[in-house]
Protein backbone atom coordinates (compact mmCIF):
# COMPACT_ATOMS: atom_id res chain seq x y z
CA UNK A 1 0.00 0.00 0.00
CA UNK A 2 1.41 3.65 -0.91
CA UNK A 3 0.48 6.68 1.25
CA UNK A 4 1.19 10.02 0.19
CA UNK A 5 1.61 12.63 2.78
CA UNK A 6 0.94 15.72 2.08
CA UNK A 7 2.48 18.32 4.72
CA UNK A 8 1.11 21.66 4.88
CA UNK A 9 1.92 22.71 8.57
CA UNK A 10 2.23 20.70 12.24
CA UNK A 11 4.48 17.85 13.25
CA UNK A 12 5.39 15.76 10.58
CA UNK A 13 6.96 13.02 12.76
CA UNK A 14 3.63 12.90 14.72
CA UNK A 15 1.97 12.56 11.33
CA UNK A 16 4.39 9.94 9.98
CA UNK A 17 3.74 7.84 13.82
CA UNK A 18 0.20 7.76 13.19
CA UNK A 19 0.20 6.72 9.59
CA UNK A 20 2.60 4.01 10.86
CA UNK A 21 0.05 2.99 13.33
CA UNK A 22 -3.10 2.99 10.80
CA UNK A 23 -1.06 1.77 7.67
CA UNK A 24 1.46 -0.90 9.27
CA UNK A 25 3.10 -2.25 5.90
CA UNK A 26 2.56 0.85 3.84
CA UNK A 27 5.43 2.62 2.07
CA UNK A 28 5.57 6.47 2.46
CA UNK A 29 6.10 9.57 0.17
CA UNK A 30 6.25 13.30 1.26
CA UNK A 31 5.58 16.33 -0.40
CA UNK A 32 5.96 19.58 0.80
CA UNK A 33 3.97 22.23 1.03
CA UNK A 34 5.87 24.51 -1.33
CA UNK A 35 6.35 21.20 -3.82
CA UNK A 36 2.29 21.06 -4.00
CA UNK A 37 1.17 24.67 -4.31
CA UNK A 38 4.00 25.29 -7.84
CA UNK A 39 2.25 25.38 -10.57
CA UNK A 40 -2.08 25.27 -11.28
CA UNK A 41 -4.80 22.98 -10.00
CA UNK A 42 -4.62 21.06 -13.21
CA UNK A 43 -0.85 20.38 -13.04
CA UNK A 44 -1.04 19.50 -9.32
CA UNK A 45 -4.09 16.94 -9.62
CA UNK A 46 -1.90 15.55 -12.40
CA UNK A 47 1.23 15.41 -10.57
CA UNK A 48 -0.53 14.05 -7.84
CA UNK A 49 -2.62 11.46 -10.06
CA UNK A 50 0.97 10.10 -11.28
CA UNK A 51 2.22 9.37 -7.75
CA UNK A 52 -0.91 6.48 -7.71
CA UNK A 53 -1.62 7.52 -4.10
CA UNK A 54 -3.64 3.98 -2.16
CA UNK A 55 -4.18 6.80 0.51
CA UNK A 56 -3.76 10.66 0.42
CA UNK A 57 -2.90 11.92 4.15
CA UNK A 58 -3.10 15.54 5.06
CA UNK A 59 -0.77 16.42 7.26
CA UNK A 60 -2.07 20.06 9.43
CA UNK A 61 -1.62 22.30 12.42
CA UNK A 62 -5.04 22.21 14.19
CA UNK A 63 -8.03 20.42 11.87
CA UNK A 64 -10.42 23.27 13.40
CA UNK A 65 -8.22 25.83 12.20
CA UNK A 66 -7.52 24.42 8.75
CA UNK A 67 -10.05 26.10 5.99
CA UNK A 68 -11.06 24.14 2.83
CA UNK A 69 -11.31 20.51 4.49
CA UNK A 70 -13.68 19.46 1.89
CA UNK A 71 -12.01 20.35 -0.93
CA UNK A 72 -8.84 19.29 -0.14
CA UNK A 73 -10.47 15.54 0.56
CA UNK A 74 -12.47 15.80 -2.67
CA UNK A 75 -9.15 16.88 -4.49
CA UNK A 76 -7.30 13.74 -3.01
CA UNK A 77 -10.17 11.57 -4.21
CA UNK A 78 -9.64 13.14 -7.87
CA UNK A 79 -6.18 12.40 -7.68
CA UNK A 80 -7.20 8.41 -7.51
CA UNK A 81 -6.72 7.85 -3.60
CA UNK A 82 -8.71 4.78 -2.15
CA UNK A 83 -8.83 6.78 0.87
CA UNK A 84 -8.08 10.50 2.03
CA UNK A 85 -7.68 11.29 6.01
CA UNK A 86 -6.53 14.99 7.38
CA UNK A 87 -4.91 14.44 10.65
CA UNK A 88 -3.06 17.53 12.84
CA UNK A 89 -0.38 17.56 15.63
CA UNK A 90 -2.88 17.06 18.16
CA UNK A 91 -3.91 14.15 17.72
CA UNK A 92 -7.38 14.97 15.39
CA UNK A 93 -8.32 12.71 12.87
CA UNK A 94 -11.15 13.28 9.62
CA UNK A 95 -11.10 9.98 7.53
CA UNK A 96 -13.04 9.45 4.20
CA UNK A 97 -12.91 6.68 1.56
CA UNK A 98 -12.96 7.73 -1.78
CA UNK A 99 -16.69 6.45 -2.69
CA UNK A 100 -18.56 8.82 0.16
CA UNK A 101 -16.25 12.01 -0.70
CA UNK A 102 -17.54 11.83 -4.52
CA UNK A 103 -20.77 11.30 -3.66
CA UNK A 104 -20.98 13.47 -1.09
CA UNK A 105 -18.74 16.14 -2.42
CA UNK A 106 -21.79 18.32 -4.44
CA UNK A 107 -23.76 18.54 -1.64
CA UNK A 108 -21.06 19.39 0.92
CA UNK A 109 -19.24 22.49 -1.79
CA UNK A 110 -22.52 23.48 -2.19
CA UNK A 111 -23.56 24.03 0.98
CA UNK A 112 -19.93 25.50 1.81
CA UNK A 113 -20.31 27.98 -1.41
CA UNK A 114 -23.69 28.80 -0.65
CA UNK A 115 -22.25 29.73 3.54
CA UNK A 116 -19.53 31.62 2.22
CA UNK A 117 -21.56 33.83 -0.07
CA UNK A 118 -23.97 34.61 2.63
CA UNK A 119 -21.33 35.61 5.22
CA UNK A 120 -19.73 37.90 2.75
CA UNK A 121 -23.02 39.66 1.76
CA UNK A 122 -24.15 39.78 6.18
CA UNK A 123 -20.56 41.58 6.89
CA UNK A 124 -21.05 44.12 3.56
CA UNK A 125 -24.52 45.01 5.59
CA UNK A 126 -23.10 44.88 9.10
CA UNK A 127 -19.88 46.85 7.96
CA UNK A 128 -21.94 49.84 6.42
CA UNK A 129 -24.00 49.90 9.94
CA UNK A 130 -20.99 50.04 11.82
CA UNK A 131 -19.47 52.43 9.79
CA UNK A 132 -22.53 54.72 9.33
CA UNK A 133 -22.85 54.39 14.05
CA UNK A 134 -19.06 55.33 13.56
CA UNK A 135 -19.57 57.99 11.60
CA UNK A 136 -22.34 59.28 13.52
CA UNK A 137 -20.66 59.48 17.37
CA UNK A 138 -17.21 60.65 16.63
CA UNK A 139 -17.14 61.81 19.96
CA UNK A 140 -19.10 58.68 21.81
CA UNK A 141 -20.16 58.76 25.34
CA UNK A 142 -19.75 55.89 27.16
CA UNK A 143 -21.29 54.86 30.60
CA UNK A 144 -19.01 55.09 32.95
CA UNK A 145 -18.93 53.10 36.59
CA UNK A 146 -17.09 53.99 39.33
CA UNK A 147 -15.74 50.13 40.82
CA UNK A 148 -12.91 49.60 43.27
CA UNK A 149 -11.90 46.94 40.85
CA UNK A 150 -11.96 47.79 37.41
CA UNK A 151 -13.62 45.08 35.07
CA UNK A 152 -11.96 44.25 31.89
CA UNK A 153 -13.00 41.82 29.39
CA UNK A 154 -9.87 40.55 27.26
CA UNK A 155 -10.60 39.40 23.21
CA UNK A 156 -8.23 36.96 21.48
CA UNK A 157 -9.58 36.39 18.41
CA UNK A 158 -6.51 36.46 16.00
CA UNK A 159 -6.91 33.95 13.57
CA UNK A 160 -4.57 31.19 12.26
CA UNK A 161 -2.98 28.21 13.66
CA UNK A 162 0.03 27.82 15.80
CA UNK A 163 -0.73 31.74 17.34
CA UNK A 164 -1.75 29.96 20.95
CA UNK A 165 2.00 29.64 21.74
CA UNK A 166 5.49 31.84 20.69
CA UNK A 167 5.42 35.97 21.03
CA UNK A 168 1.91 36.97 20.73
CA UNK A 169 1.28 34.48 23.60
CA UNK A 170 3.92 35.82 25.81
CA UNK A 171 2.43 39.57 24.68
CA UNK A 172 -0.90 38.50 25.65
CA UNK A 173 0.13 36.68 28.77
CA UNK A 174 2.16 40.31 29.88
CA UNK A 175 -0.91 42.14 29.49
CA UNK A 176 -3.51 40.13 31.23
CA UNK A 177 -0.91 39.96 34.28
CA UNK A 178 -0.18 43.46 33.88
CA UNK A 179 -3.69 44.46 34.09
CA UNK A 180 -4.07 42.59 37.32
CA UNK A 181 -1.28 43.37 39.01
CA UNK A 182 -2.85 46.83 38.96
CA UNK A 183 -6.12 45.27 41.14
CA UNK A 184 -8.17 44.75 37.67
CA UNK A 185 -10.98 41.57 37.37
CA UNK A 186 -9.75 40.03 34.34
CA UNK A 187 -11.75 37.79 31.99
CA UNK A 188 -10.77 36.58 28.74
CA UNK A 189 -12.86 35.32 25.69
CA UNK A 190 -10.36 33.59 23.02
CA UNK A 191 -10.42 31.47 20.33
CA UNK A 192 -7.90 29.22 21.46
CA UNK A 193 -5.44 28.00 24.25
CA UNK A 194 -3.37 30.77 25.41
CA UNK A 195 0.26 28.89 26.08
CA UNK A 196 2.22 29.87 29.55
CA UNK A 197 -1.14 31.68 30.72
CA UNK A 198 -2.47 30.07 34.06
CA UNK A 199 -6.13 31.51 34.12
CA UNK A 200 -9.15 30.61 36.31
CA UNK A 201 -11.47 28.07 34.08
CA UNK A 202 -14.26 30.37 35.15
CA UNK A 203 -12.77 33.20 33.75
CA UNK A 204 -11.22 32.09 30.37
CA UNK A 205 -13.66 30.93 27.81
CA UNK A 206 -12.56 29.11 24.36
CA UNK A 207 -15.08 30.26 21.19
CA UNK A 208 -13.05 27.59 18.83
CA UNK A 209 -13.32 28.33 15.10
CA UNK A 210 -15.34 26.37 12.05
CA UNK A 211 -13.54 25.03 9.57
CA UNK A 212 -14.72 25.70 6.22
CA UNK A 213 -14.14 28.80 3.39
CA UNK A 214 -12.30 28.41 0.13
CA UNK A 215 -9.49 30.80 0.92
CA UNK A 216 -8.53 32.54 3.80
CA UNK A 217 -10.45 35.71 3.96
CA UNK A 218 -13.14 33.35 3.67
CA UNK A 219 -12.55 31.43 6.59
CA UNK A 220 -11.61 34.69 8.92
CA UNK A 221 -14.80 36.40 7.96
CA UNK A 222 -17.08 33.52 8.76
CA UNK A 223 -15.39 32.80 12.29
CA UNK A 224 -15.59 36.51 13.04
CA UNK A 225 -19.20 36.00 12.84
CA UNK A 226 -18.79 33.11 14.80
CA UNK A 227 -16.56 34.35 17.69
CA UNK A 228 -18.87 37.22 17.71
CA UNK A 229 -22.07 35.49 18.28
CA UNK A 230 -20.43 33.60 21.37
CA UNK A 231 -18.63 36.62 22.38
CA UNK A 232 -21.25 39.00 22.67
CA UNK A 233 -23.76 37.44 25.82
CA UNK A 234 -20.64 36.54 27.46
CA UNK A 235 -19.12 40.40 27.53
CA UNK A 236 -22.80 41.39 28.03
CA UNK A 237 -22.91 39.08 31.13
CA UNK A 238 -19.54 40.22 32.49
CA UNK A 239 -20.45 43.66 32.34
CA UNK A 240 -17.26 45.11 32.13
CA UNK A 241 -15.69 48.85 32.79
CA UNK A 242 -13.31 48.47 28.99
CA UNK A 243 -13.05 45.78 26.34
CA UNK A 244 -9.95 45.16 25.64
CA UNK A 245 -9.26 43.79 22.18
CA UNK A 246 -6.02 42.72 20.33
CA UNK A 247 -6.45 43.70 16.98
CA UNK A 248 -7.30 40.81 14.38
CA UNK A 249 -7.82 40.57 10.89
CA UNK A 250 -11.51 40.20 9.33
CA UNK A 251 -12.85 41.17 13.31
CA UNK A 252 -15.10 43.57 14.73
CA UNK A 253 -16.61 41.57 18.04
CA UNK A 254 -14.75 44.68 20.36
CA UNK A 255 -16.14 47.21 18.22
CA UNK A 256 -20.07 45.64 18.02
CA UNK A 257 -19.77 45.04 22.15
CA UNK A 258 -18.83 48.38 22.77
CA UNK A 259 -21.43 49.90 20.64
CA UNK A 260 -24.13 47.14 22.57
CA UNK A 261 -22.76 47.53 26.18
CA UNK A 262 -22.04 51.33 25.82
CA UNK A 263 -18.15 50.85 27.12
CA UNK A 264 -15.09 51.70 25.40
CA UNK A 265 -12.80 49.11 23.42
CA UNK A 266 -9.17 50.25 23.83
CA UNK A 267 -7.68 48.06 21.08
CA UNK A 268 -4.16 47.06 21.08
CA UNK A 269 -2.71 47.68 17.33
CA UNK A 270 0.22 45.49 16.13
CA UNK A 271 0.52 46.98 12.75
CA UNK A 272 -1.81 46.95 9.77
CA UNK A 273 -2.99 43.60 8.59
CA UNK A 274 -4.23 45.15 5.09
CA UNK A 275 -0.24 46.03 4.87
CA UNK A 276 0.62 42.41 6.09
CA UNK A 277 -1.63 41.73 3.17
CA UNK A 278 -0.15 43.75 0.29
CA UNK A 279 3.63 42.52 1.21
CA UNK A 280 3.54 38.95 3.24
CA UNK A 281 0.46 37.15 3.36
CA UNK A 282 -1.74 37.32 0.77
CA UNK A 283 -4.90 36.92 2.73
CA UNK A 284 -6.76 37.82 -0.02
CA UNK A 285 -10.17 40.61 -0.42
CA UNK A 286 -8.00 43.47 0.69
CA UNK A 287 -11.15 45.79 0.15
CA UNK A 288 -13.23 44.01 3.02
CA UNK A 289 -9.90 44.22 5.20
CA UNK A 290 -9.28 47.50 4.80
CA UNK A 291 -13.02 48.96 6.06
CA UNK A 292 -12.94 46.09 9.10
CA UNK A 293 -9.22 47.96 10.04
CA UNK A 294 -10.47 51.78 9.82
CA UNK A 295 -13.73 50.22 11.37
CA UNK A 296 -11.29 49.41 14.56
CA UNK A 297 -9.34 52.43 14.17
CA UNK A 298 -12.41 54.57 14.16
CA UNK A 299 -14.40 53.06 16.82
CA UNK A 300 -11.47 52.84 19.74
CA UNK A 301 -11.94 55.11 22.37
CA UNK A 302 -7.81 54.37 22.96
CA UNK A 303 -4.99 52.48 20.82
CA UNK A 304 -1.90 50.75 21.83
CA UNK A 305 1.01 50.66 19.96
CA UNK A 306 4.70 49.43 20.77
CA UNK A 307 6.44 52.19 18.74
CA UNK A 308 6.54 55.30 17.93
CA UNK A 309 7.01 53.91 14.16
CA UNK A 310 3.45 52.68 14.49
CA UNK A 311 2.03 55.81 16.05
CA UNK A 312 3.09 58.26 12.92
CA UNK A 313 1.92 55.76 10.88
CA UNK A 314 -1.50 55.98 12.42
CA UNK A 315 -1.40 59.76 12.61
CA UNK A 316 -0.66 59.52 9.05
CA UNK A 317 -4.20 57.47 8.19
CA UNK A 318 -5.61 60.65 10.32
CA UNK A 319 -5.80 58.67 13.86
CA UNK A 320 -6.01 61.46 16.10
CA UNK A 321 -2.65 61.72 18.51
CA UNK A 322 -4.67 61.79 21.95
CA UNK A 323 -6.41 58.21 21.02
CA UNK A 324 -2.44 56.56 21.08
CA UNK A 325 -0.83 55.06 23.98
CA UNK A 326 2.96 54.40 23.14
CA UNK A 327 3.09 51.06 25.38
CA UNK A 328 6.98 49.21 23.93
CA UNK A 329 7.40 46.11 24.39
CA UNK A 330 9.07 44.89 27.59
CA UNK A 331 10.96 42.76 29.36
CA UNK A 332 10.98 40.83 32.65
CA UNK A 333 14.01 42.07 34.64
CA UNK A 334 13.74 39.52 37.62
CA UNK A 335 13.34 36.44 34.62
CA UNK A 336 15.78 37.85 32.25
CA UNK A 337 19.26 39.30 34.03
CA UNK A 338 22.81 39.40 33.68
CA UNK A 339 24.04 36.34 34.96
CA UNK A 340 21.11 33.87 34.46
CA UNK A 341 22.79 32.33 31.26
CA UNK A 342 22.69 28.90 30.17
CA UNK A 343 25.32 27.53 31.82
CA UNK A 344 23.50 23.91 33.07
CA UNK A 345 22.19 23.56 29.44
CA UNK A 346 25.54 24.19 27.81
CA UNK A 347 26.85 21.56 29.73
CA UNK A 348 24.60 19.30 29.45
CA UNK A 349 24.42 19.69 25.38
CA UNK A 350 28.37 19.53 25.47
CA UNK A 351 28.95 22.97 24.05
CA UNK A 352 32.16 24.37 24.61
CA UNK A 353 32.71 27.59 26.50
CA UNK A 354 33.98 29.04 23.17
CA UNK A 355 30.61 28.28 21.18
CA UNK A 356 28.55 30.59 19.85
CA UNK A 357 24.77 29.98 19.88
CA UNK A 358 21.93 31.73 19.13
CA UNK A 359 18.76 30.80 19.98
CA UNK A 360 15.38 31.97 18.79
CA UNK A 361 11.64 31.24 21.09
CA UNK A 362 8.79 32.12 19.61
CA UNK A 363 6.52 32.53 15.98
CA UNK A 364 9.49 32.33 13.25
CA UNK A 365 7.89 34.80 10.63
CA UNK A 366 9.03 37.01 7.79
CA UNK A 367 8.66 40.22 10.09
CA UNK A 368 10.83 39.27 12.50
CA UNK A 369 13.61 39.63 9.88
CA UNK A 370 14.57 35.96 8.96
CA UNK A 371 16.36 37.37 6.29
CA UNK A 372 18.23 39.45 8.12
CA UNK A 373 19.11 36.46 10.81
CA UNK A 374 20.71 34.39 7.74
CA UNK A 375 22.97 37.54 6.57
CA UNK A 376 24.00 37.99 10.11
CA UNK A 377 25.00 34.46 10.20
CA UNK A 378 27.04 34.38 7.38
CA UNK A 379 28.88 37.06 8.22
CA UNK A 380 29.74 35.65 12.13
CA UNK A 381 30.81 32.47 10.44
CA UNK A 382 33.67 34.35 8.93
CA UNK A 383 35.29 35.24 12.46
CA UNK A 384 35.72 38.82 11.23
CA UNK A 385 36.13 41.60 14.15
CA UNK A 386 36.85 39.47 16.91
CA UNK A 387 34.13 37.19 16.84
CA UNK A 388 34.58 33.55 17.63
CA UNK A 389 33.42 31.76 14.68
CA UNK A 390 29.56 30.49 14.85
CA UNK A 391 29.23 26.76 14.85
CA UNK A 392 25.76 26.33 16.10
CA UNK A 393 22.35 27.92 15.63
CA UNK A 394 19.59 26.41 17.17
CA UNK A 395 16.31 27.70 16.67
CA UNK A 396 13.26 26.76 18.96
CA UNK A 397 9.70 27.37 17.07
CA UNK A 398 6.34 26.94 18.13
CA UNK A 399 5.13 26.60 14.60
CA UNK A 400 6.61 25.67 11.35
CA UNK A 401 9.35 28.04 10.06
CA UNK A 402 8.92 30.79 7.74
CA UNK A 403 8.00 29.36 4.36
CA UNK A 404 6.54 31.32 1.18
CA UNK A 405 3.59 32.93 1.61
CA UNK A 406 0.46 30.70 0.85
CA UNK A 407 -1.50 31.47 -2.43
CA UNK A 408 -5.19 32.84 -1.31
CA UNK A 409 -6.39 29.63 -3.05
CA UNK A 410 -6.86 26.64 -0.83
CA UNK A 411 -5.83 24.33 -3.84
Amino acid sequence: MKVVLLALSGDLSRSRDKLAELYPDCSLELISRAEFENGSHIKRLKSLRALRPDVLAIATERLPWQRGQNLFMVFGALAGAREVLMIDAHGGLVRRSRASLLAGAPVRLGRETLTSVNDVAQSRRELQRLEQDCLRSKERLYELTHRSQPRVVYLRSTPGPGTQAGGAASHIKGVVEGLQALGAHVEIISNDQIAGLSFPEDRFTVIPPQPGGGSRALFDIHNNLVFTRGALPLIERADPDFIYQRYARFSWVGVVAAMRIKRPLFLEYNGSEVWVGRHWDRVGSLDLLERYERLNLDAAARIFVVSEVERRNLEARGVRAEKIVVNPNGVDVERFRPGVGGVETRSELGIEDDEVVAGFVGTFGPWHGVEKLAEAIKSITTGGHGVPPLQRLCVDHYSPPCLPPPSDSVL
